[in-house]
């Protein structure tokens, strides 16, 4: 939930453009924390018109590209994050955290990140060839049967030449 309802930012806005009241008599007048806020709110309605104001209550997801516009935004037209938040229609504090994490972490940070815990179910799961499956074919077991054959092959000569080196070791050395 949010702090301050779109009518209500609405509202400040329209009587600091029309009354000619300063940020700090709106501050004092309606027990606002923060004079920042309002004056963010004033050059957003000033930029993008009052409709810049509502409040959007769903989560959006936003690609690595237009990530990377933003920032680039920012960079090269030195404008504010606030500014530049203004100019995509997006929270100020999301482009200062972009502009952290491409500080950091570069352009991979800025990607797009999985959300969510990771199923630990199969997604295809067959009922019916679970027994199938549970004893292997004449082929599947033959080709275990190699691969275990293949590694007593491997460790019989390791130890082999362990032996070799060990025997030629031993030859050396005086007695």
């Amino acid at each position: 939930m949010t702090k301050y309802s779109s009518k209500f930012k609405a509202k400040l806005v329209n009587e600091y453009l029309e009354g000619g009241v300063s940020y700090k008599d709106l501050q004092r007048k309606y027990h606002i924390g923060n004079r920042t806020s309002i004056r963010v709110w004033v050059k957003q309605a000033q930029q993008n018109g009052m409709n810049s104001l509502v409040i959007k209550h769903r989560k959006r997801t936003y690609t690595q590209d237009f990530k990377l516009a933003v920032v680039d935004y920012i960079q090269t037209n030195e404008v504010s994050r606030n500014q530049a938040a203004a100019h995509f229609g997006i929270s100020p504090s999301q482009t200062t955290s972009w502009m952290t994490i491409y500080r950091n972490q570069g352009v991979v940070g800025l990607r797009s990140k999985p959300r969510g815990r990771r199923s630990t179910m199969s997604k295809h799961k067959n009922q019916g060839s679970t027994k199938k499956r549970l004893t292997p074919t004449k082929e599947e077991k033959y080709k275990q049967q190699i691969t275990e054959l293949k590694q007593q092959l491997h460790e019989a000569e390791l130890d082999r030449d362990i032996l070799k080196t060990l025997a030629a070791i031993t030859r050396k050395q005086p007695k």
